[in-house]
């Protein structure tokens, strides 16, 4: 076995491969956040997204603030012509209600009377 120390190209590597391990995996990691991922530009875009779903939100709370305040407004009458008019269009139940709906009527013919029938 000989003491020499290698030179050239395979002695700067062996001399410095933890140093180069290191550099490869930097570039492996610039090249999928930055060239892959679209690192910087990704994050921009989901603020501008929160951003956008906040403001759509406040507009909502506002929405919701004026139609209580509309359904504030109503009197019992109002309220009861609401309530009639869901019952009727979209068939609307209280609690405790029975819902039936008919399809169609059947024609029967009306029984003969009789002296025995009672009811």
């Amino acid at each position: 076995m000989s003491n020499k120390s290698q030179t050239g190209l395979i002695g700067f590597i062996y001399k410095n491969k933890i140093t180069l391990i290191l550099i490869f995996i930097l570039f492996a990691l610039i090249k999928q956040n930055i060239i892959d991922n679209n690192f910087p530009g990704v994050v921009i875009d989901k603020e501008r997204a929160l951003n956008q779903i906040k403001l759509n939100n406040e507009d909502l709370e506002n929405d919701n603030v004026s139609l209580q305040s509309k359904i504030g407004s109503y009197t019992q009458e109002d309220l009861n012509l609401i309530e009639s008019k869901a019952r009727f269009k979209y068939g609307l139940i209280k609690e405790g209600e029975y819902f039936f709906k008919i399809n169609r009527a059947i024609k029967t013919e009306p029984l003969a009377e009789n002296d025995s029938a009672t009811l």
